[in-house]
């Protein structure tokens, strides 16, 4: 079974794309790495592996239309089983690719989405997240897709522009509309990187400078 993972990314700090980068090297199951530039400088990650396509202006959705361009990128190989999503600030635990195909195939699943684990800006866990659940929430880096459900990830440009930062739940119910049969795995194998106070407050930390609401984030940047 060959997996693309789906990464978009604009002007992402080096490290962290990086740590992005060797999670799904360090999967335990091969994976191709495709990055998709959204009109930055284009990153030089050291010992890069995986695919590179380079978009020459920024579509400020997001990353949901680069996200979709991947996808055809991927789809194009001919060879792809499987596609994931993980976008450049975060990273993959190394079983999660593996836990994942093993439930969708145990239960026949077309897509299916995963619990995630809520980390610091500097990397450090601090809780498992309690909103990403599956029915009331998923998170798009959690997410993967078989190749019997690849037509519905168009939806992932198919939000308004209302909607563009929470296109990744709008994918989820767009899949289960059309008929695939999707899952969750209750597994926190998804390191996300919270910029949100709600997730300090829930911690009963203060948050950092730099977090902010989810009504703070504007401009369709990255989240």
């Amino acid at each position: 079974m060959k997996i693309c993972v789906i990464t978009p990314y604009y002007k992402t700090p080096l490290d962290w794309l990086t740590t992005c980068h060797r999670s799904v090297l360090a999967q335990t199951v091969p994976a191709t790495h495709l990055l998709v530039c959204d009109g930055s400088e284009p990153a030089e990650i050291p010992g890069f592996h995986g695919g590179h396509v380079i978009l020459r202006r920024n579509y400020a959705d997001y990353g949901n239309t680069p996200r979709l361009i991947g996808c055809y990128h991927a789809a194009q190989l001919g060879a792809v089983d499987v596609i994931a999503f993980l976008d450049a600030d975060n990273w993959y635990y190394p079983n999660h690719l593996a836990g994942m195909i093993a439930h969708m195939e145990a239960h026949g699943l077309g897509a299916c989405s995963s619990a995630r684990m809520l980390h610091r800006l500097d990397g450090s866990p601090m809780l498992r997240c309690p909103h990403v659940d599956g029915v009331n929430m998923i998170d798009g880096n959690c997410l993967v897709v078989m190749r019997s459900a690849f037509a519905h990830l168009v939806a992932w440009t198919l939000p308004s522009d209302e909607e563009v930062g929470v296109a990744d739940q709008l994918v989820w119910h767009y899949l289960r509309r059309a008929g695939v049969r999707t899952g969750f795995l209750d597994m926190a194998t998804v390191a996300y990187r919270t910029r949100h106070k709600v997730h300090y407050e829930m911690a009963g930390e203060a948050p950092p400078p730099e977090a902010v609401r989810r009504t703070d984030m504007r401009g369709g940047r990255y989240e």
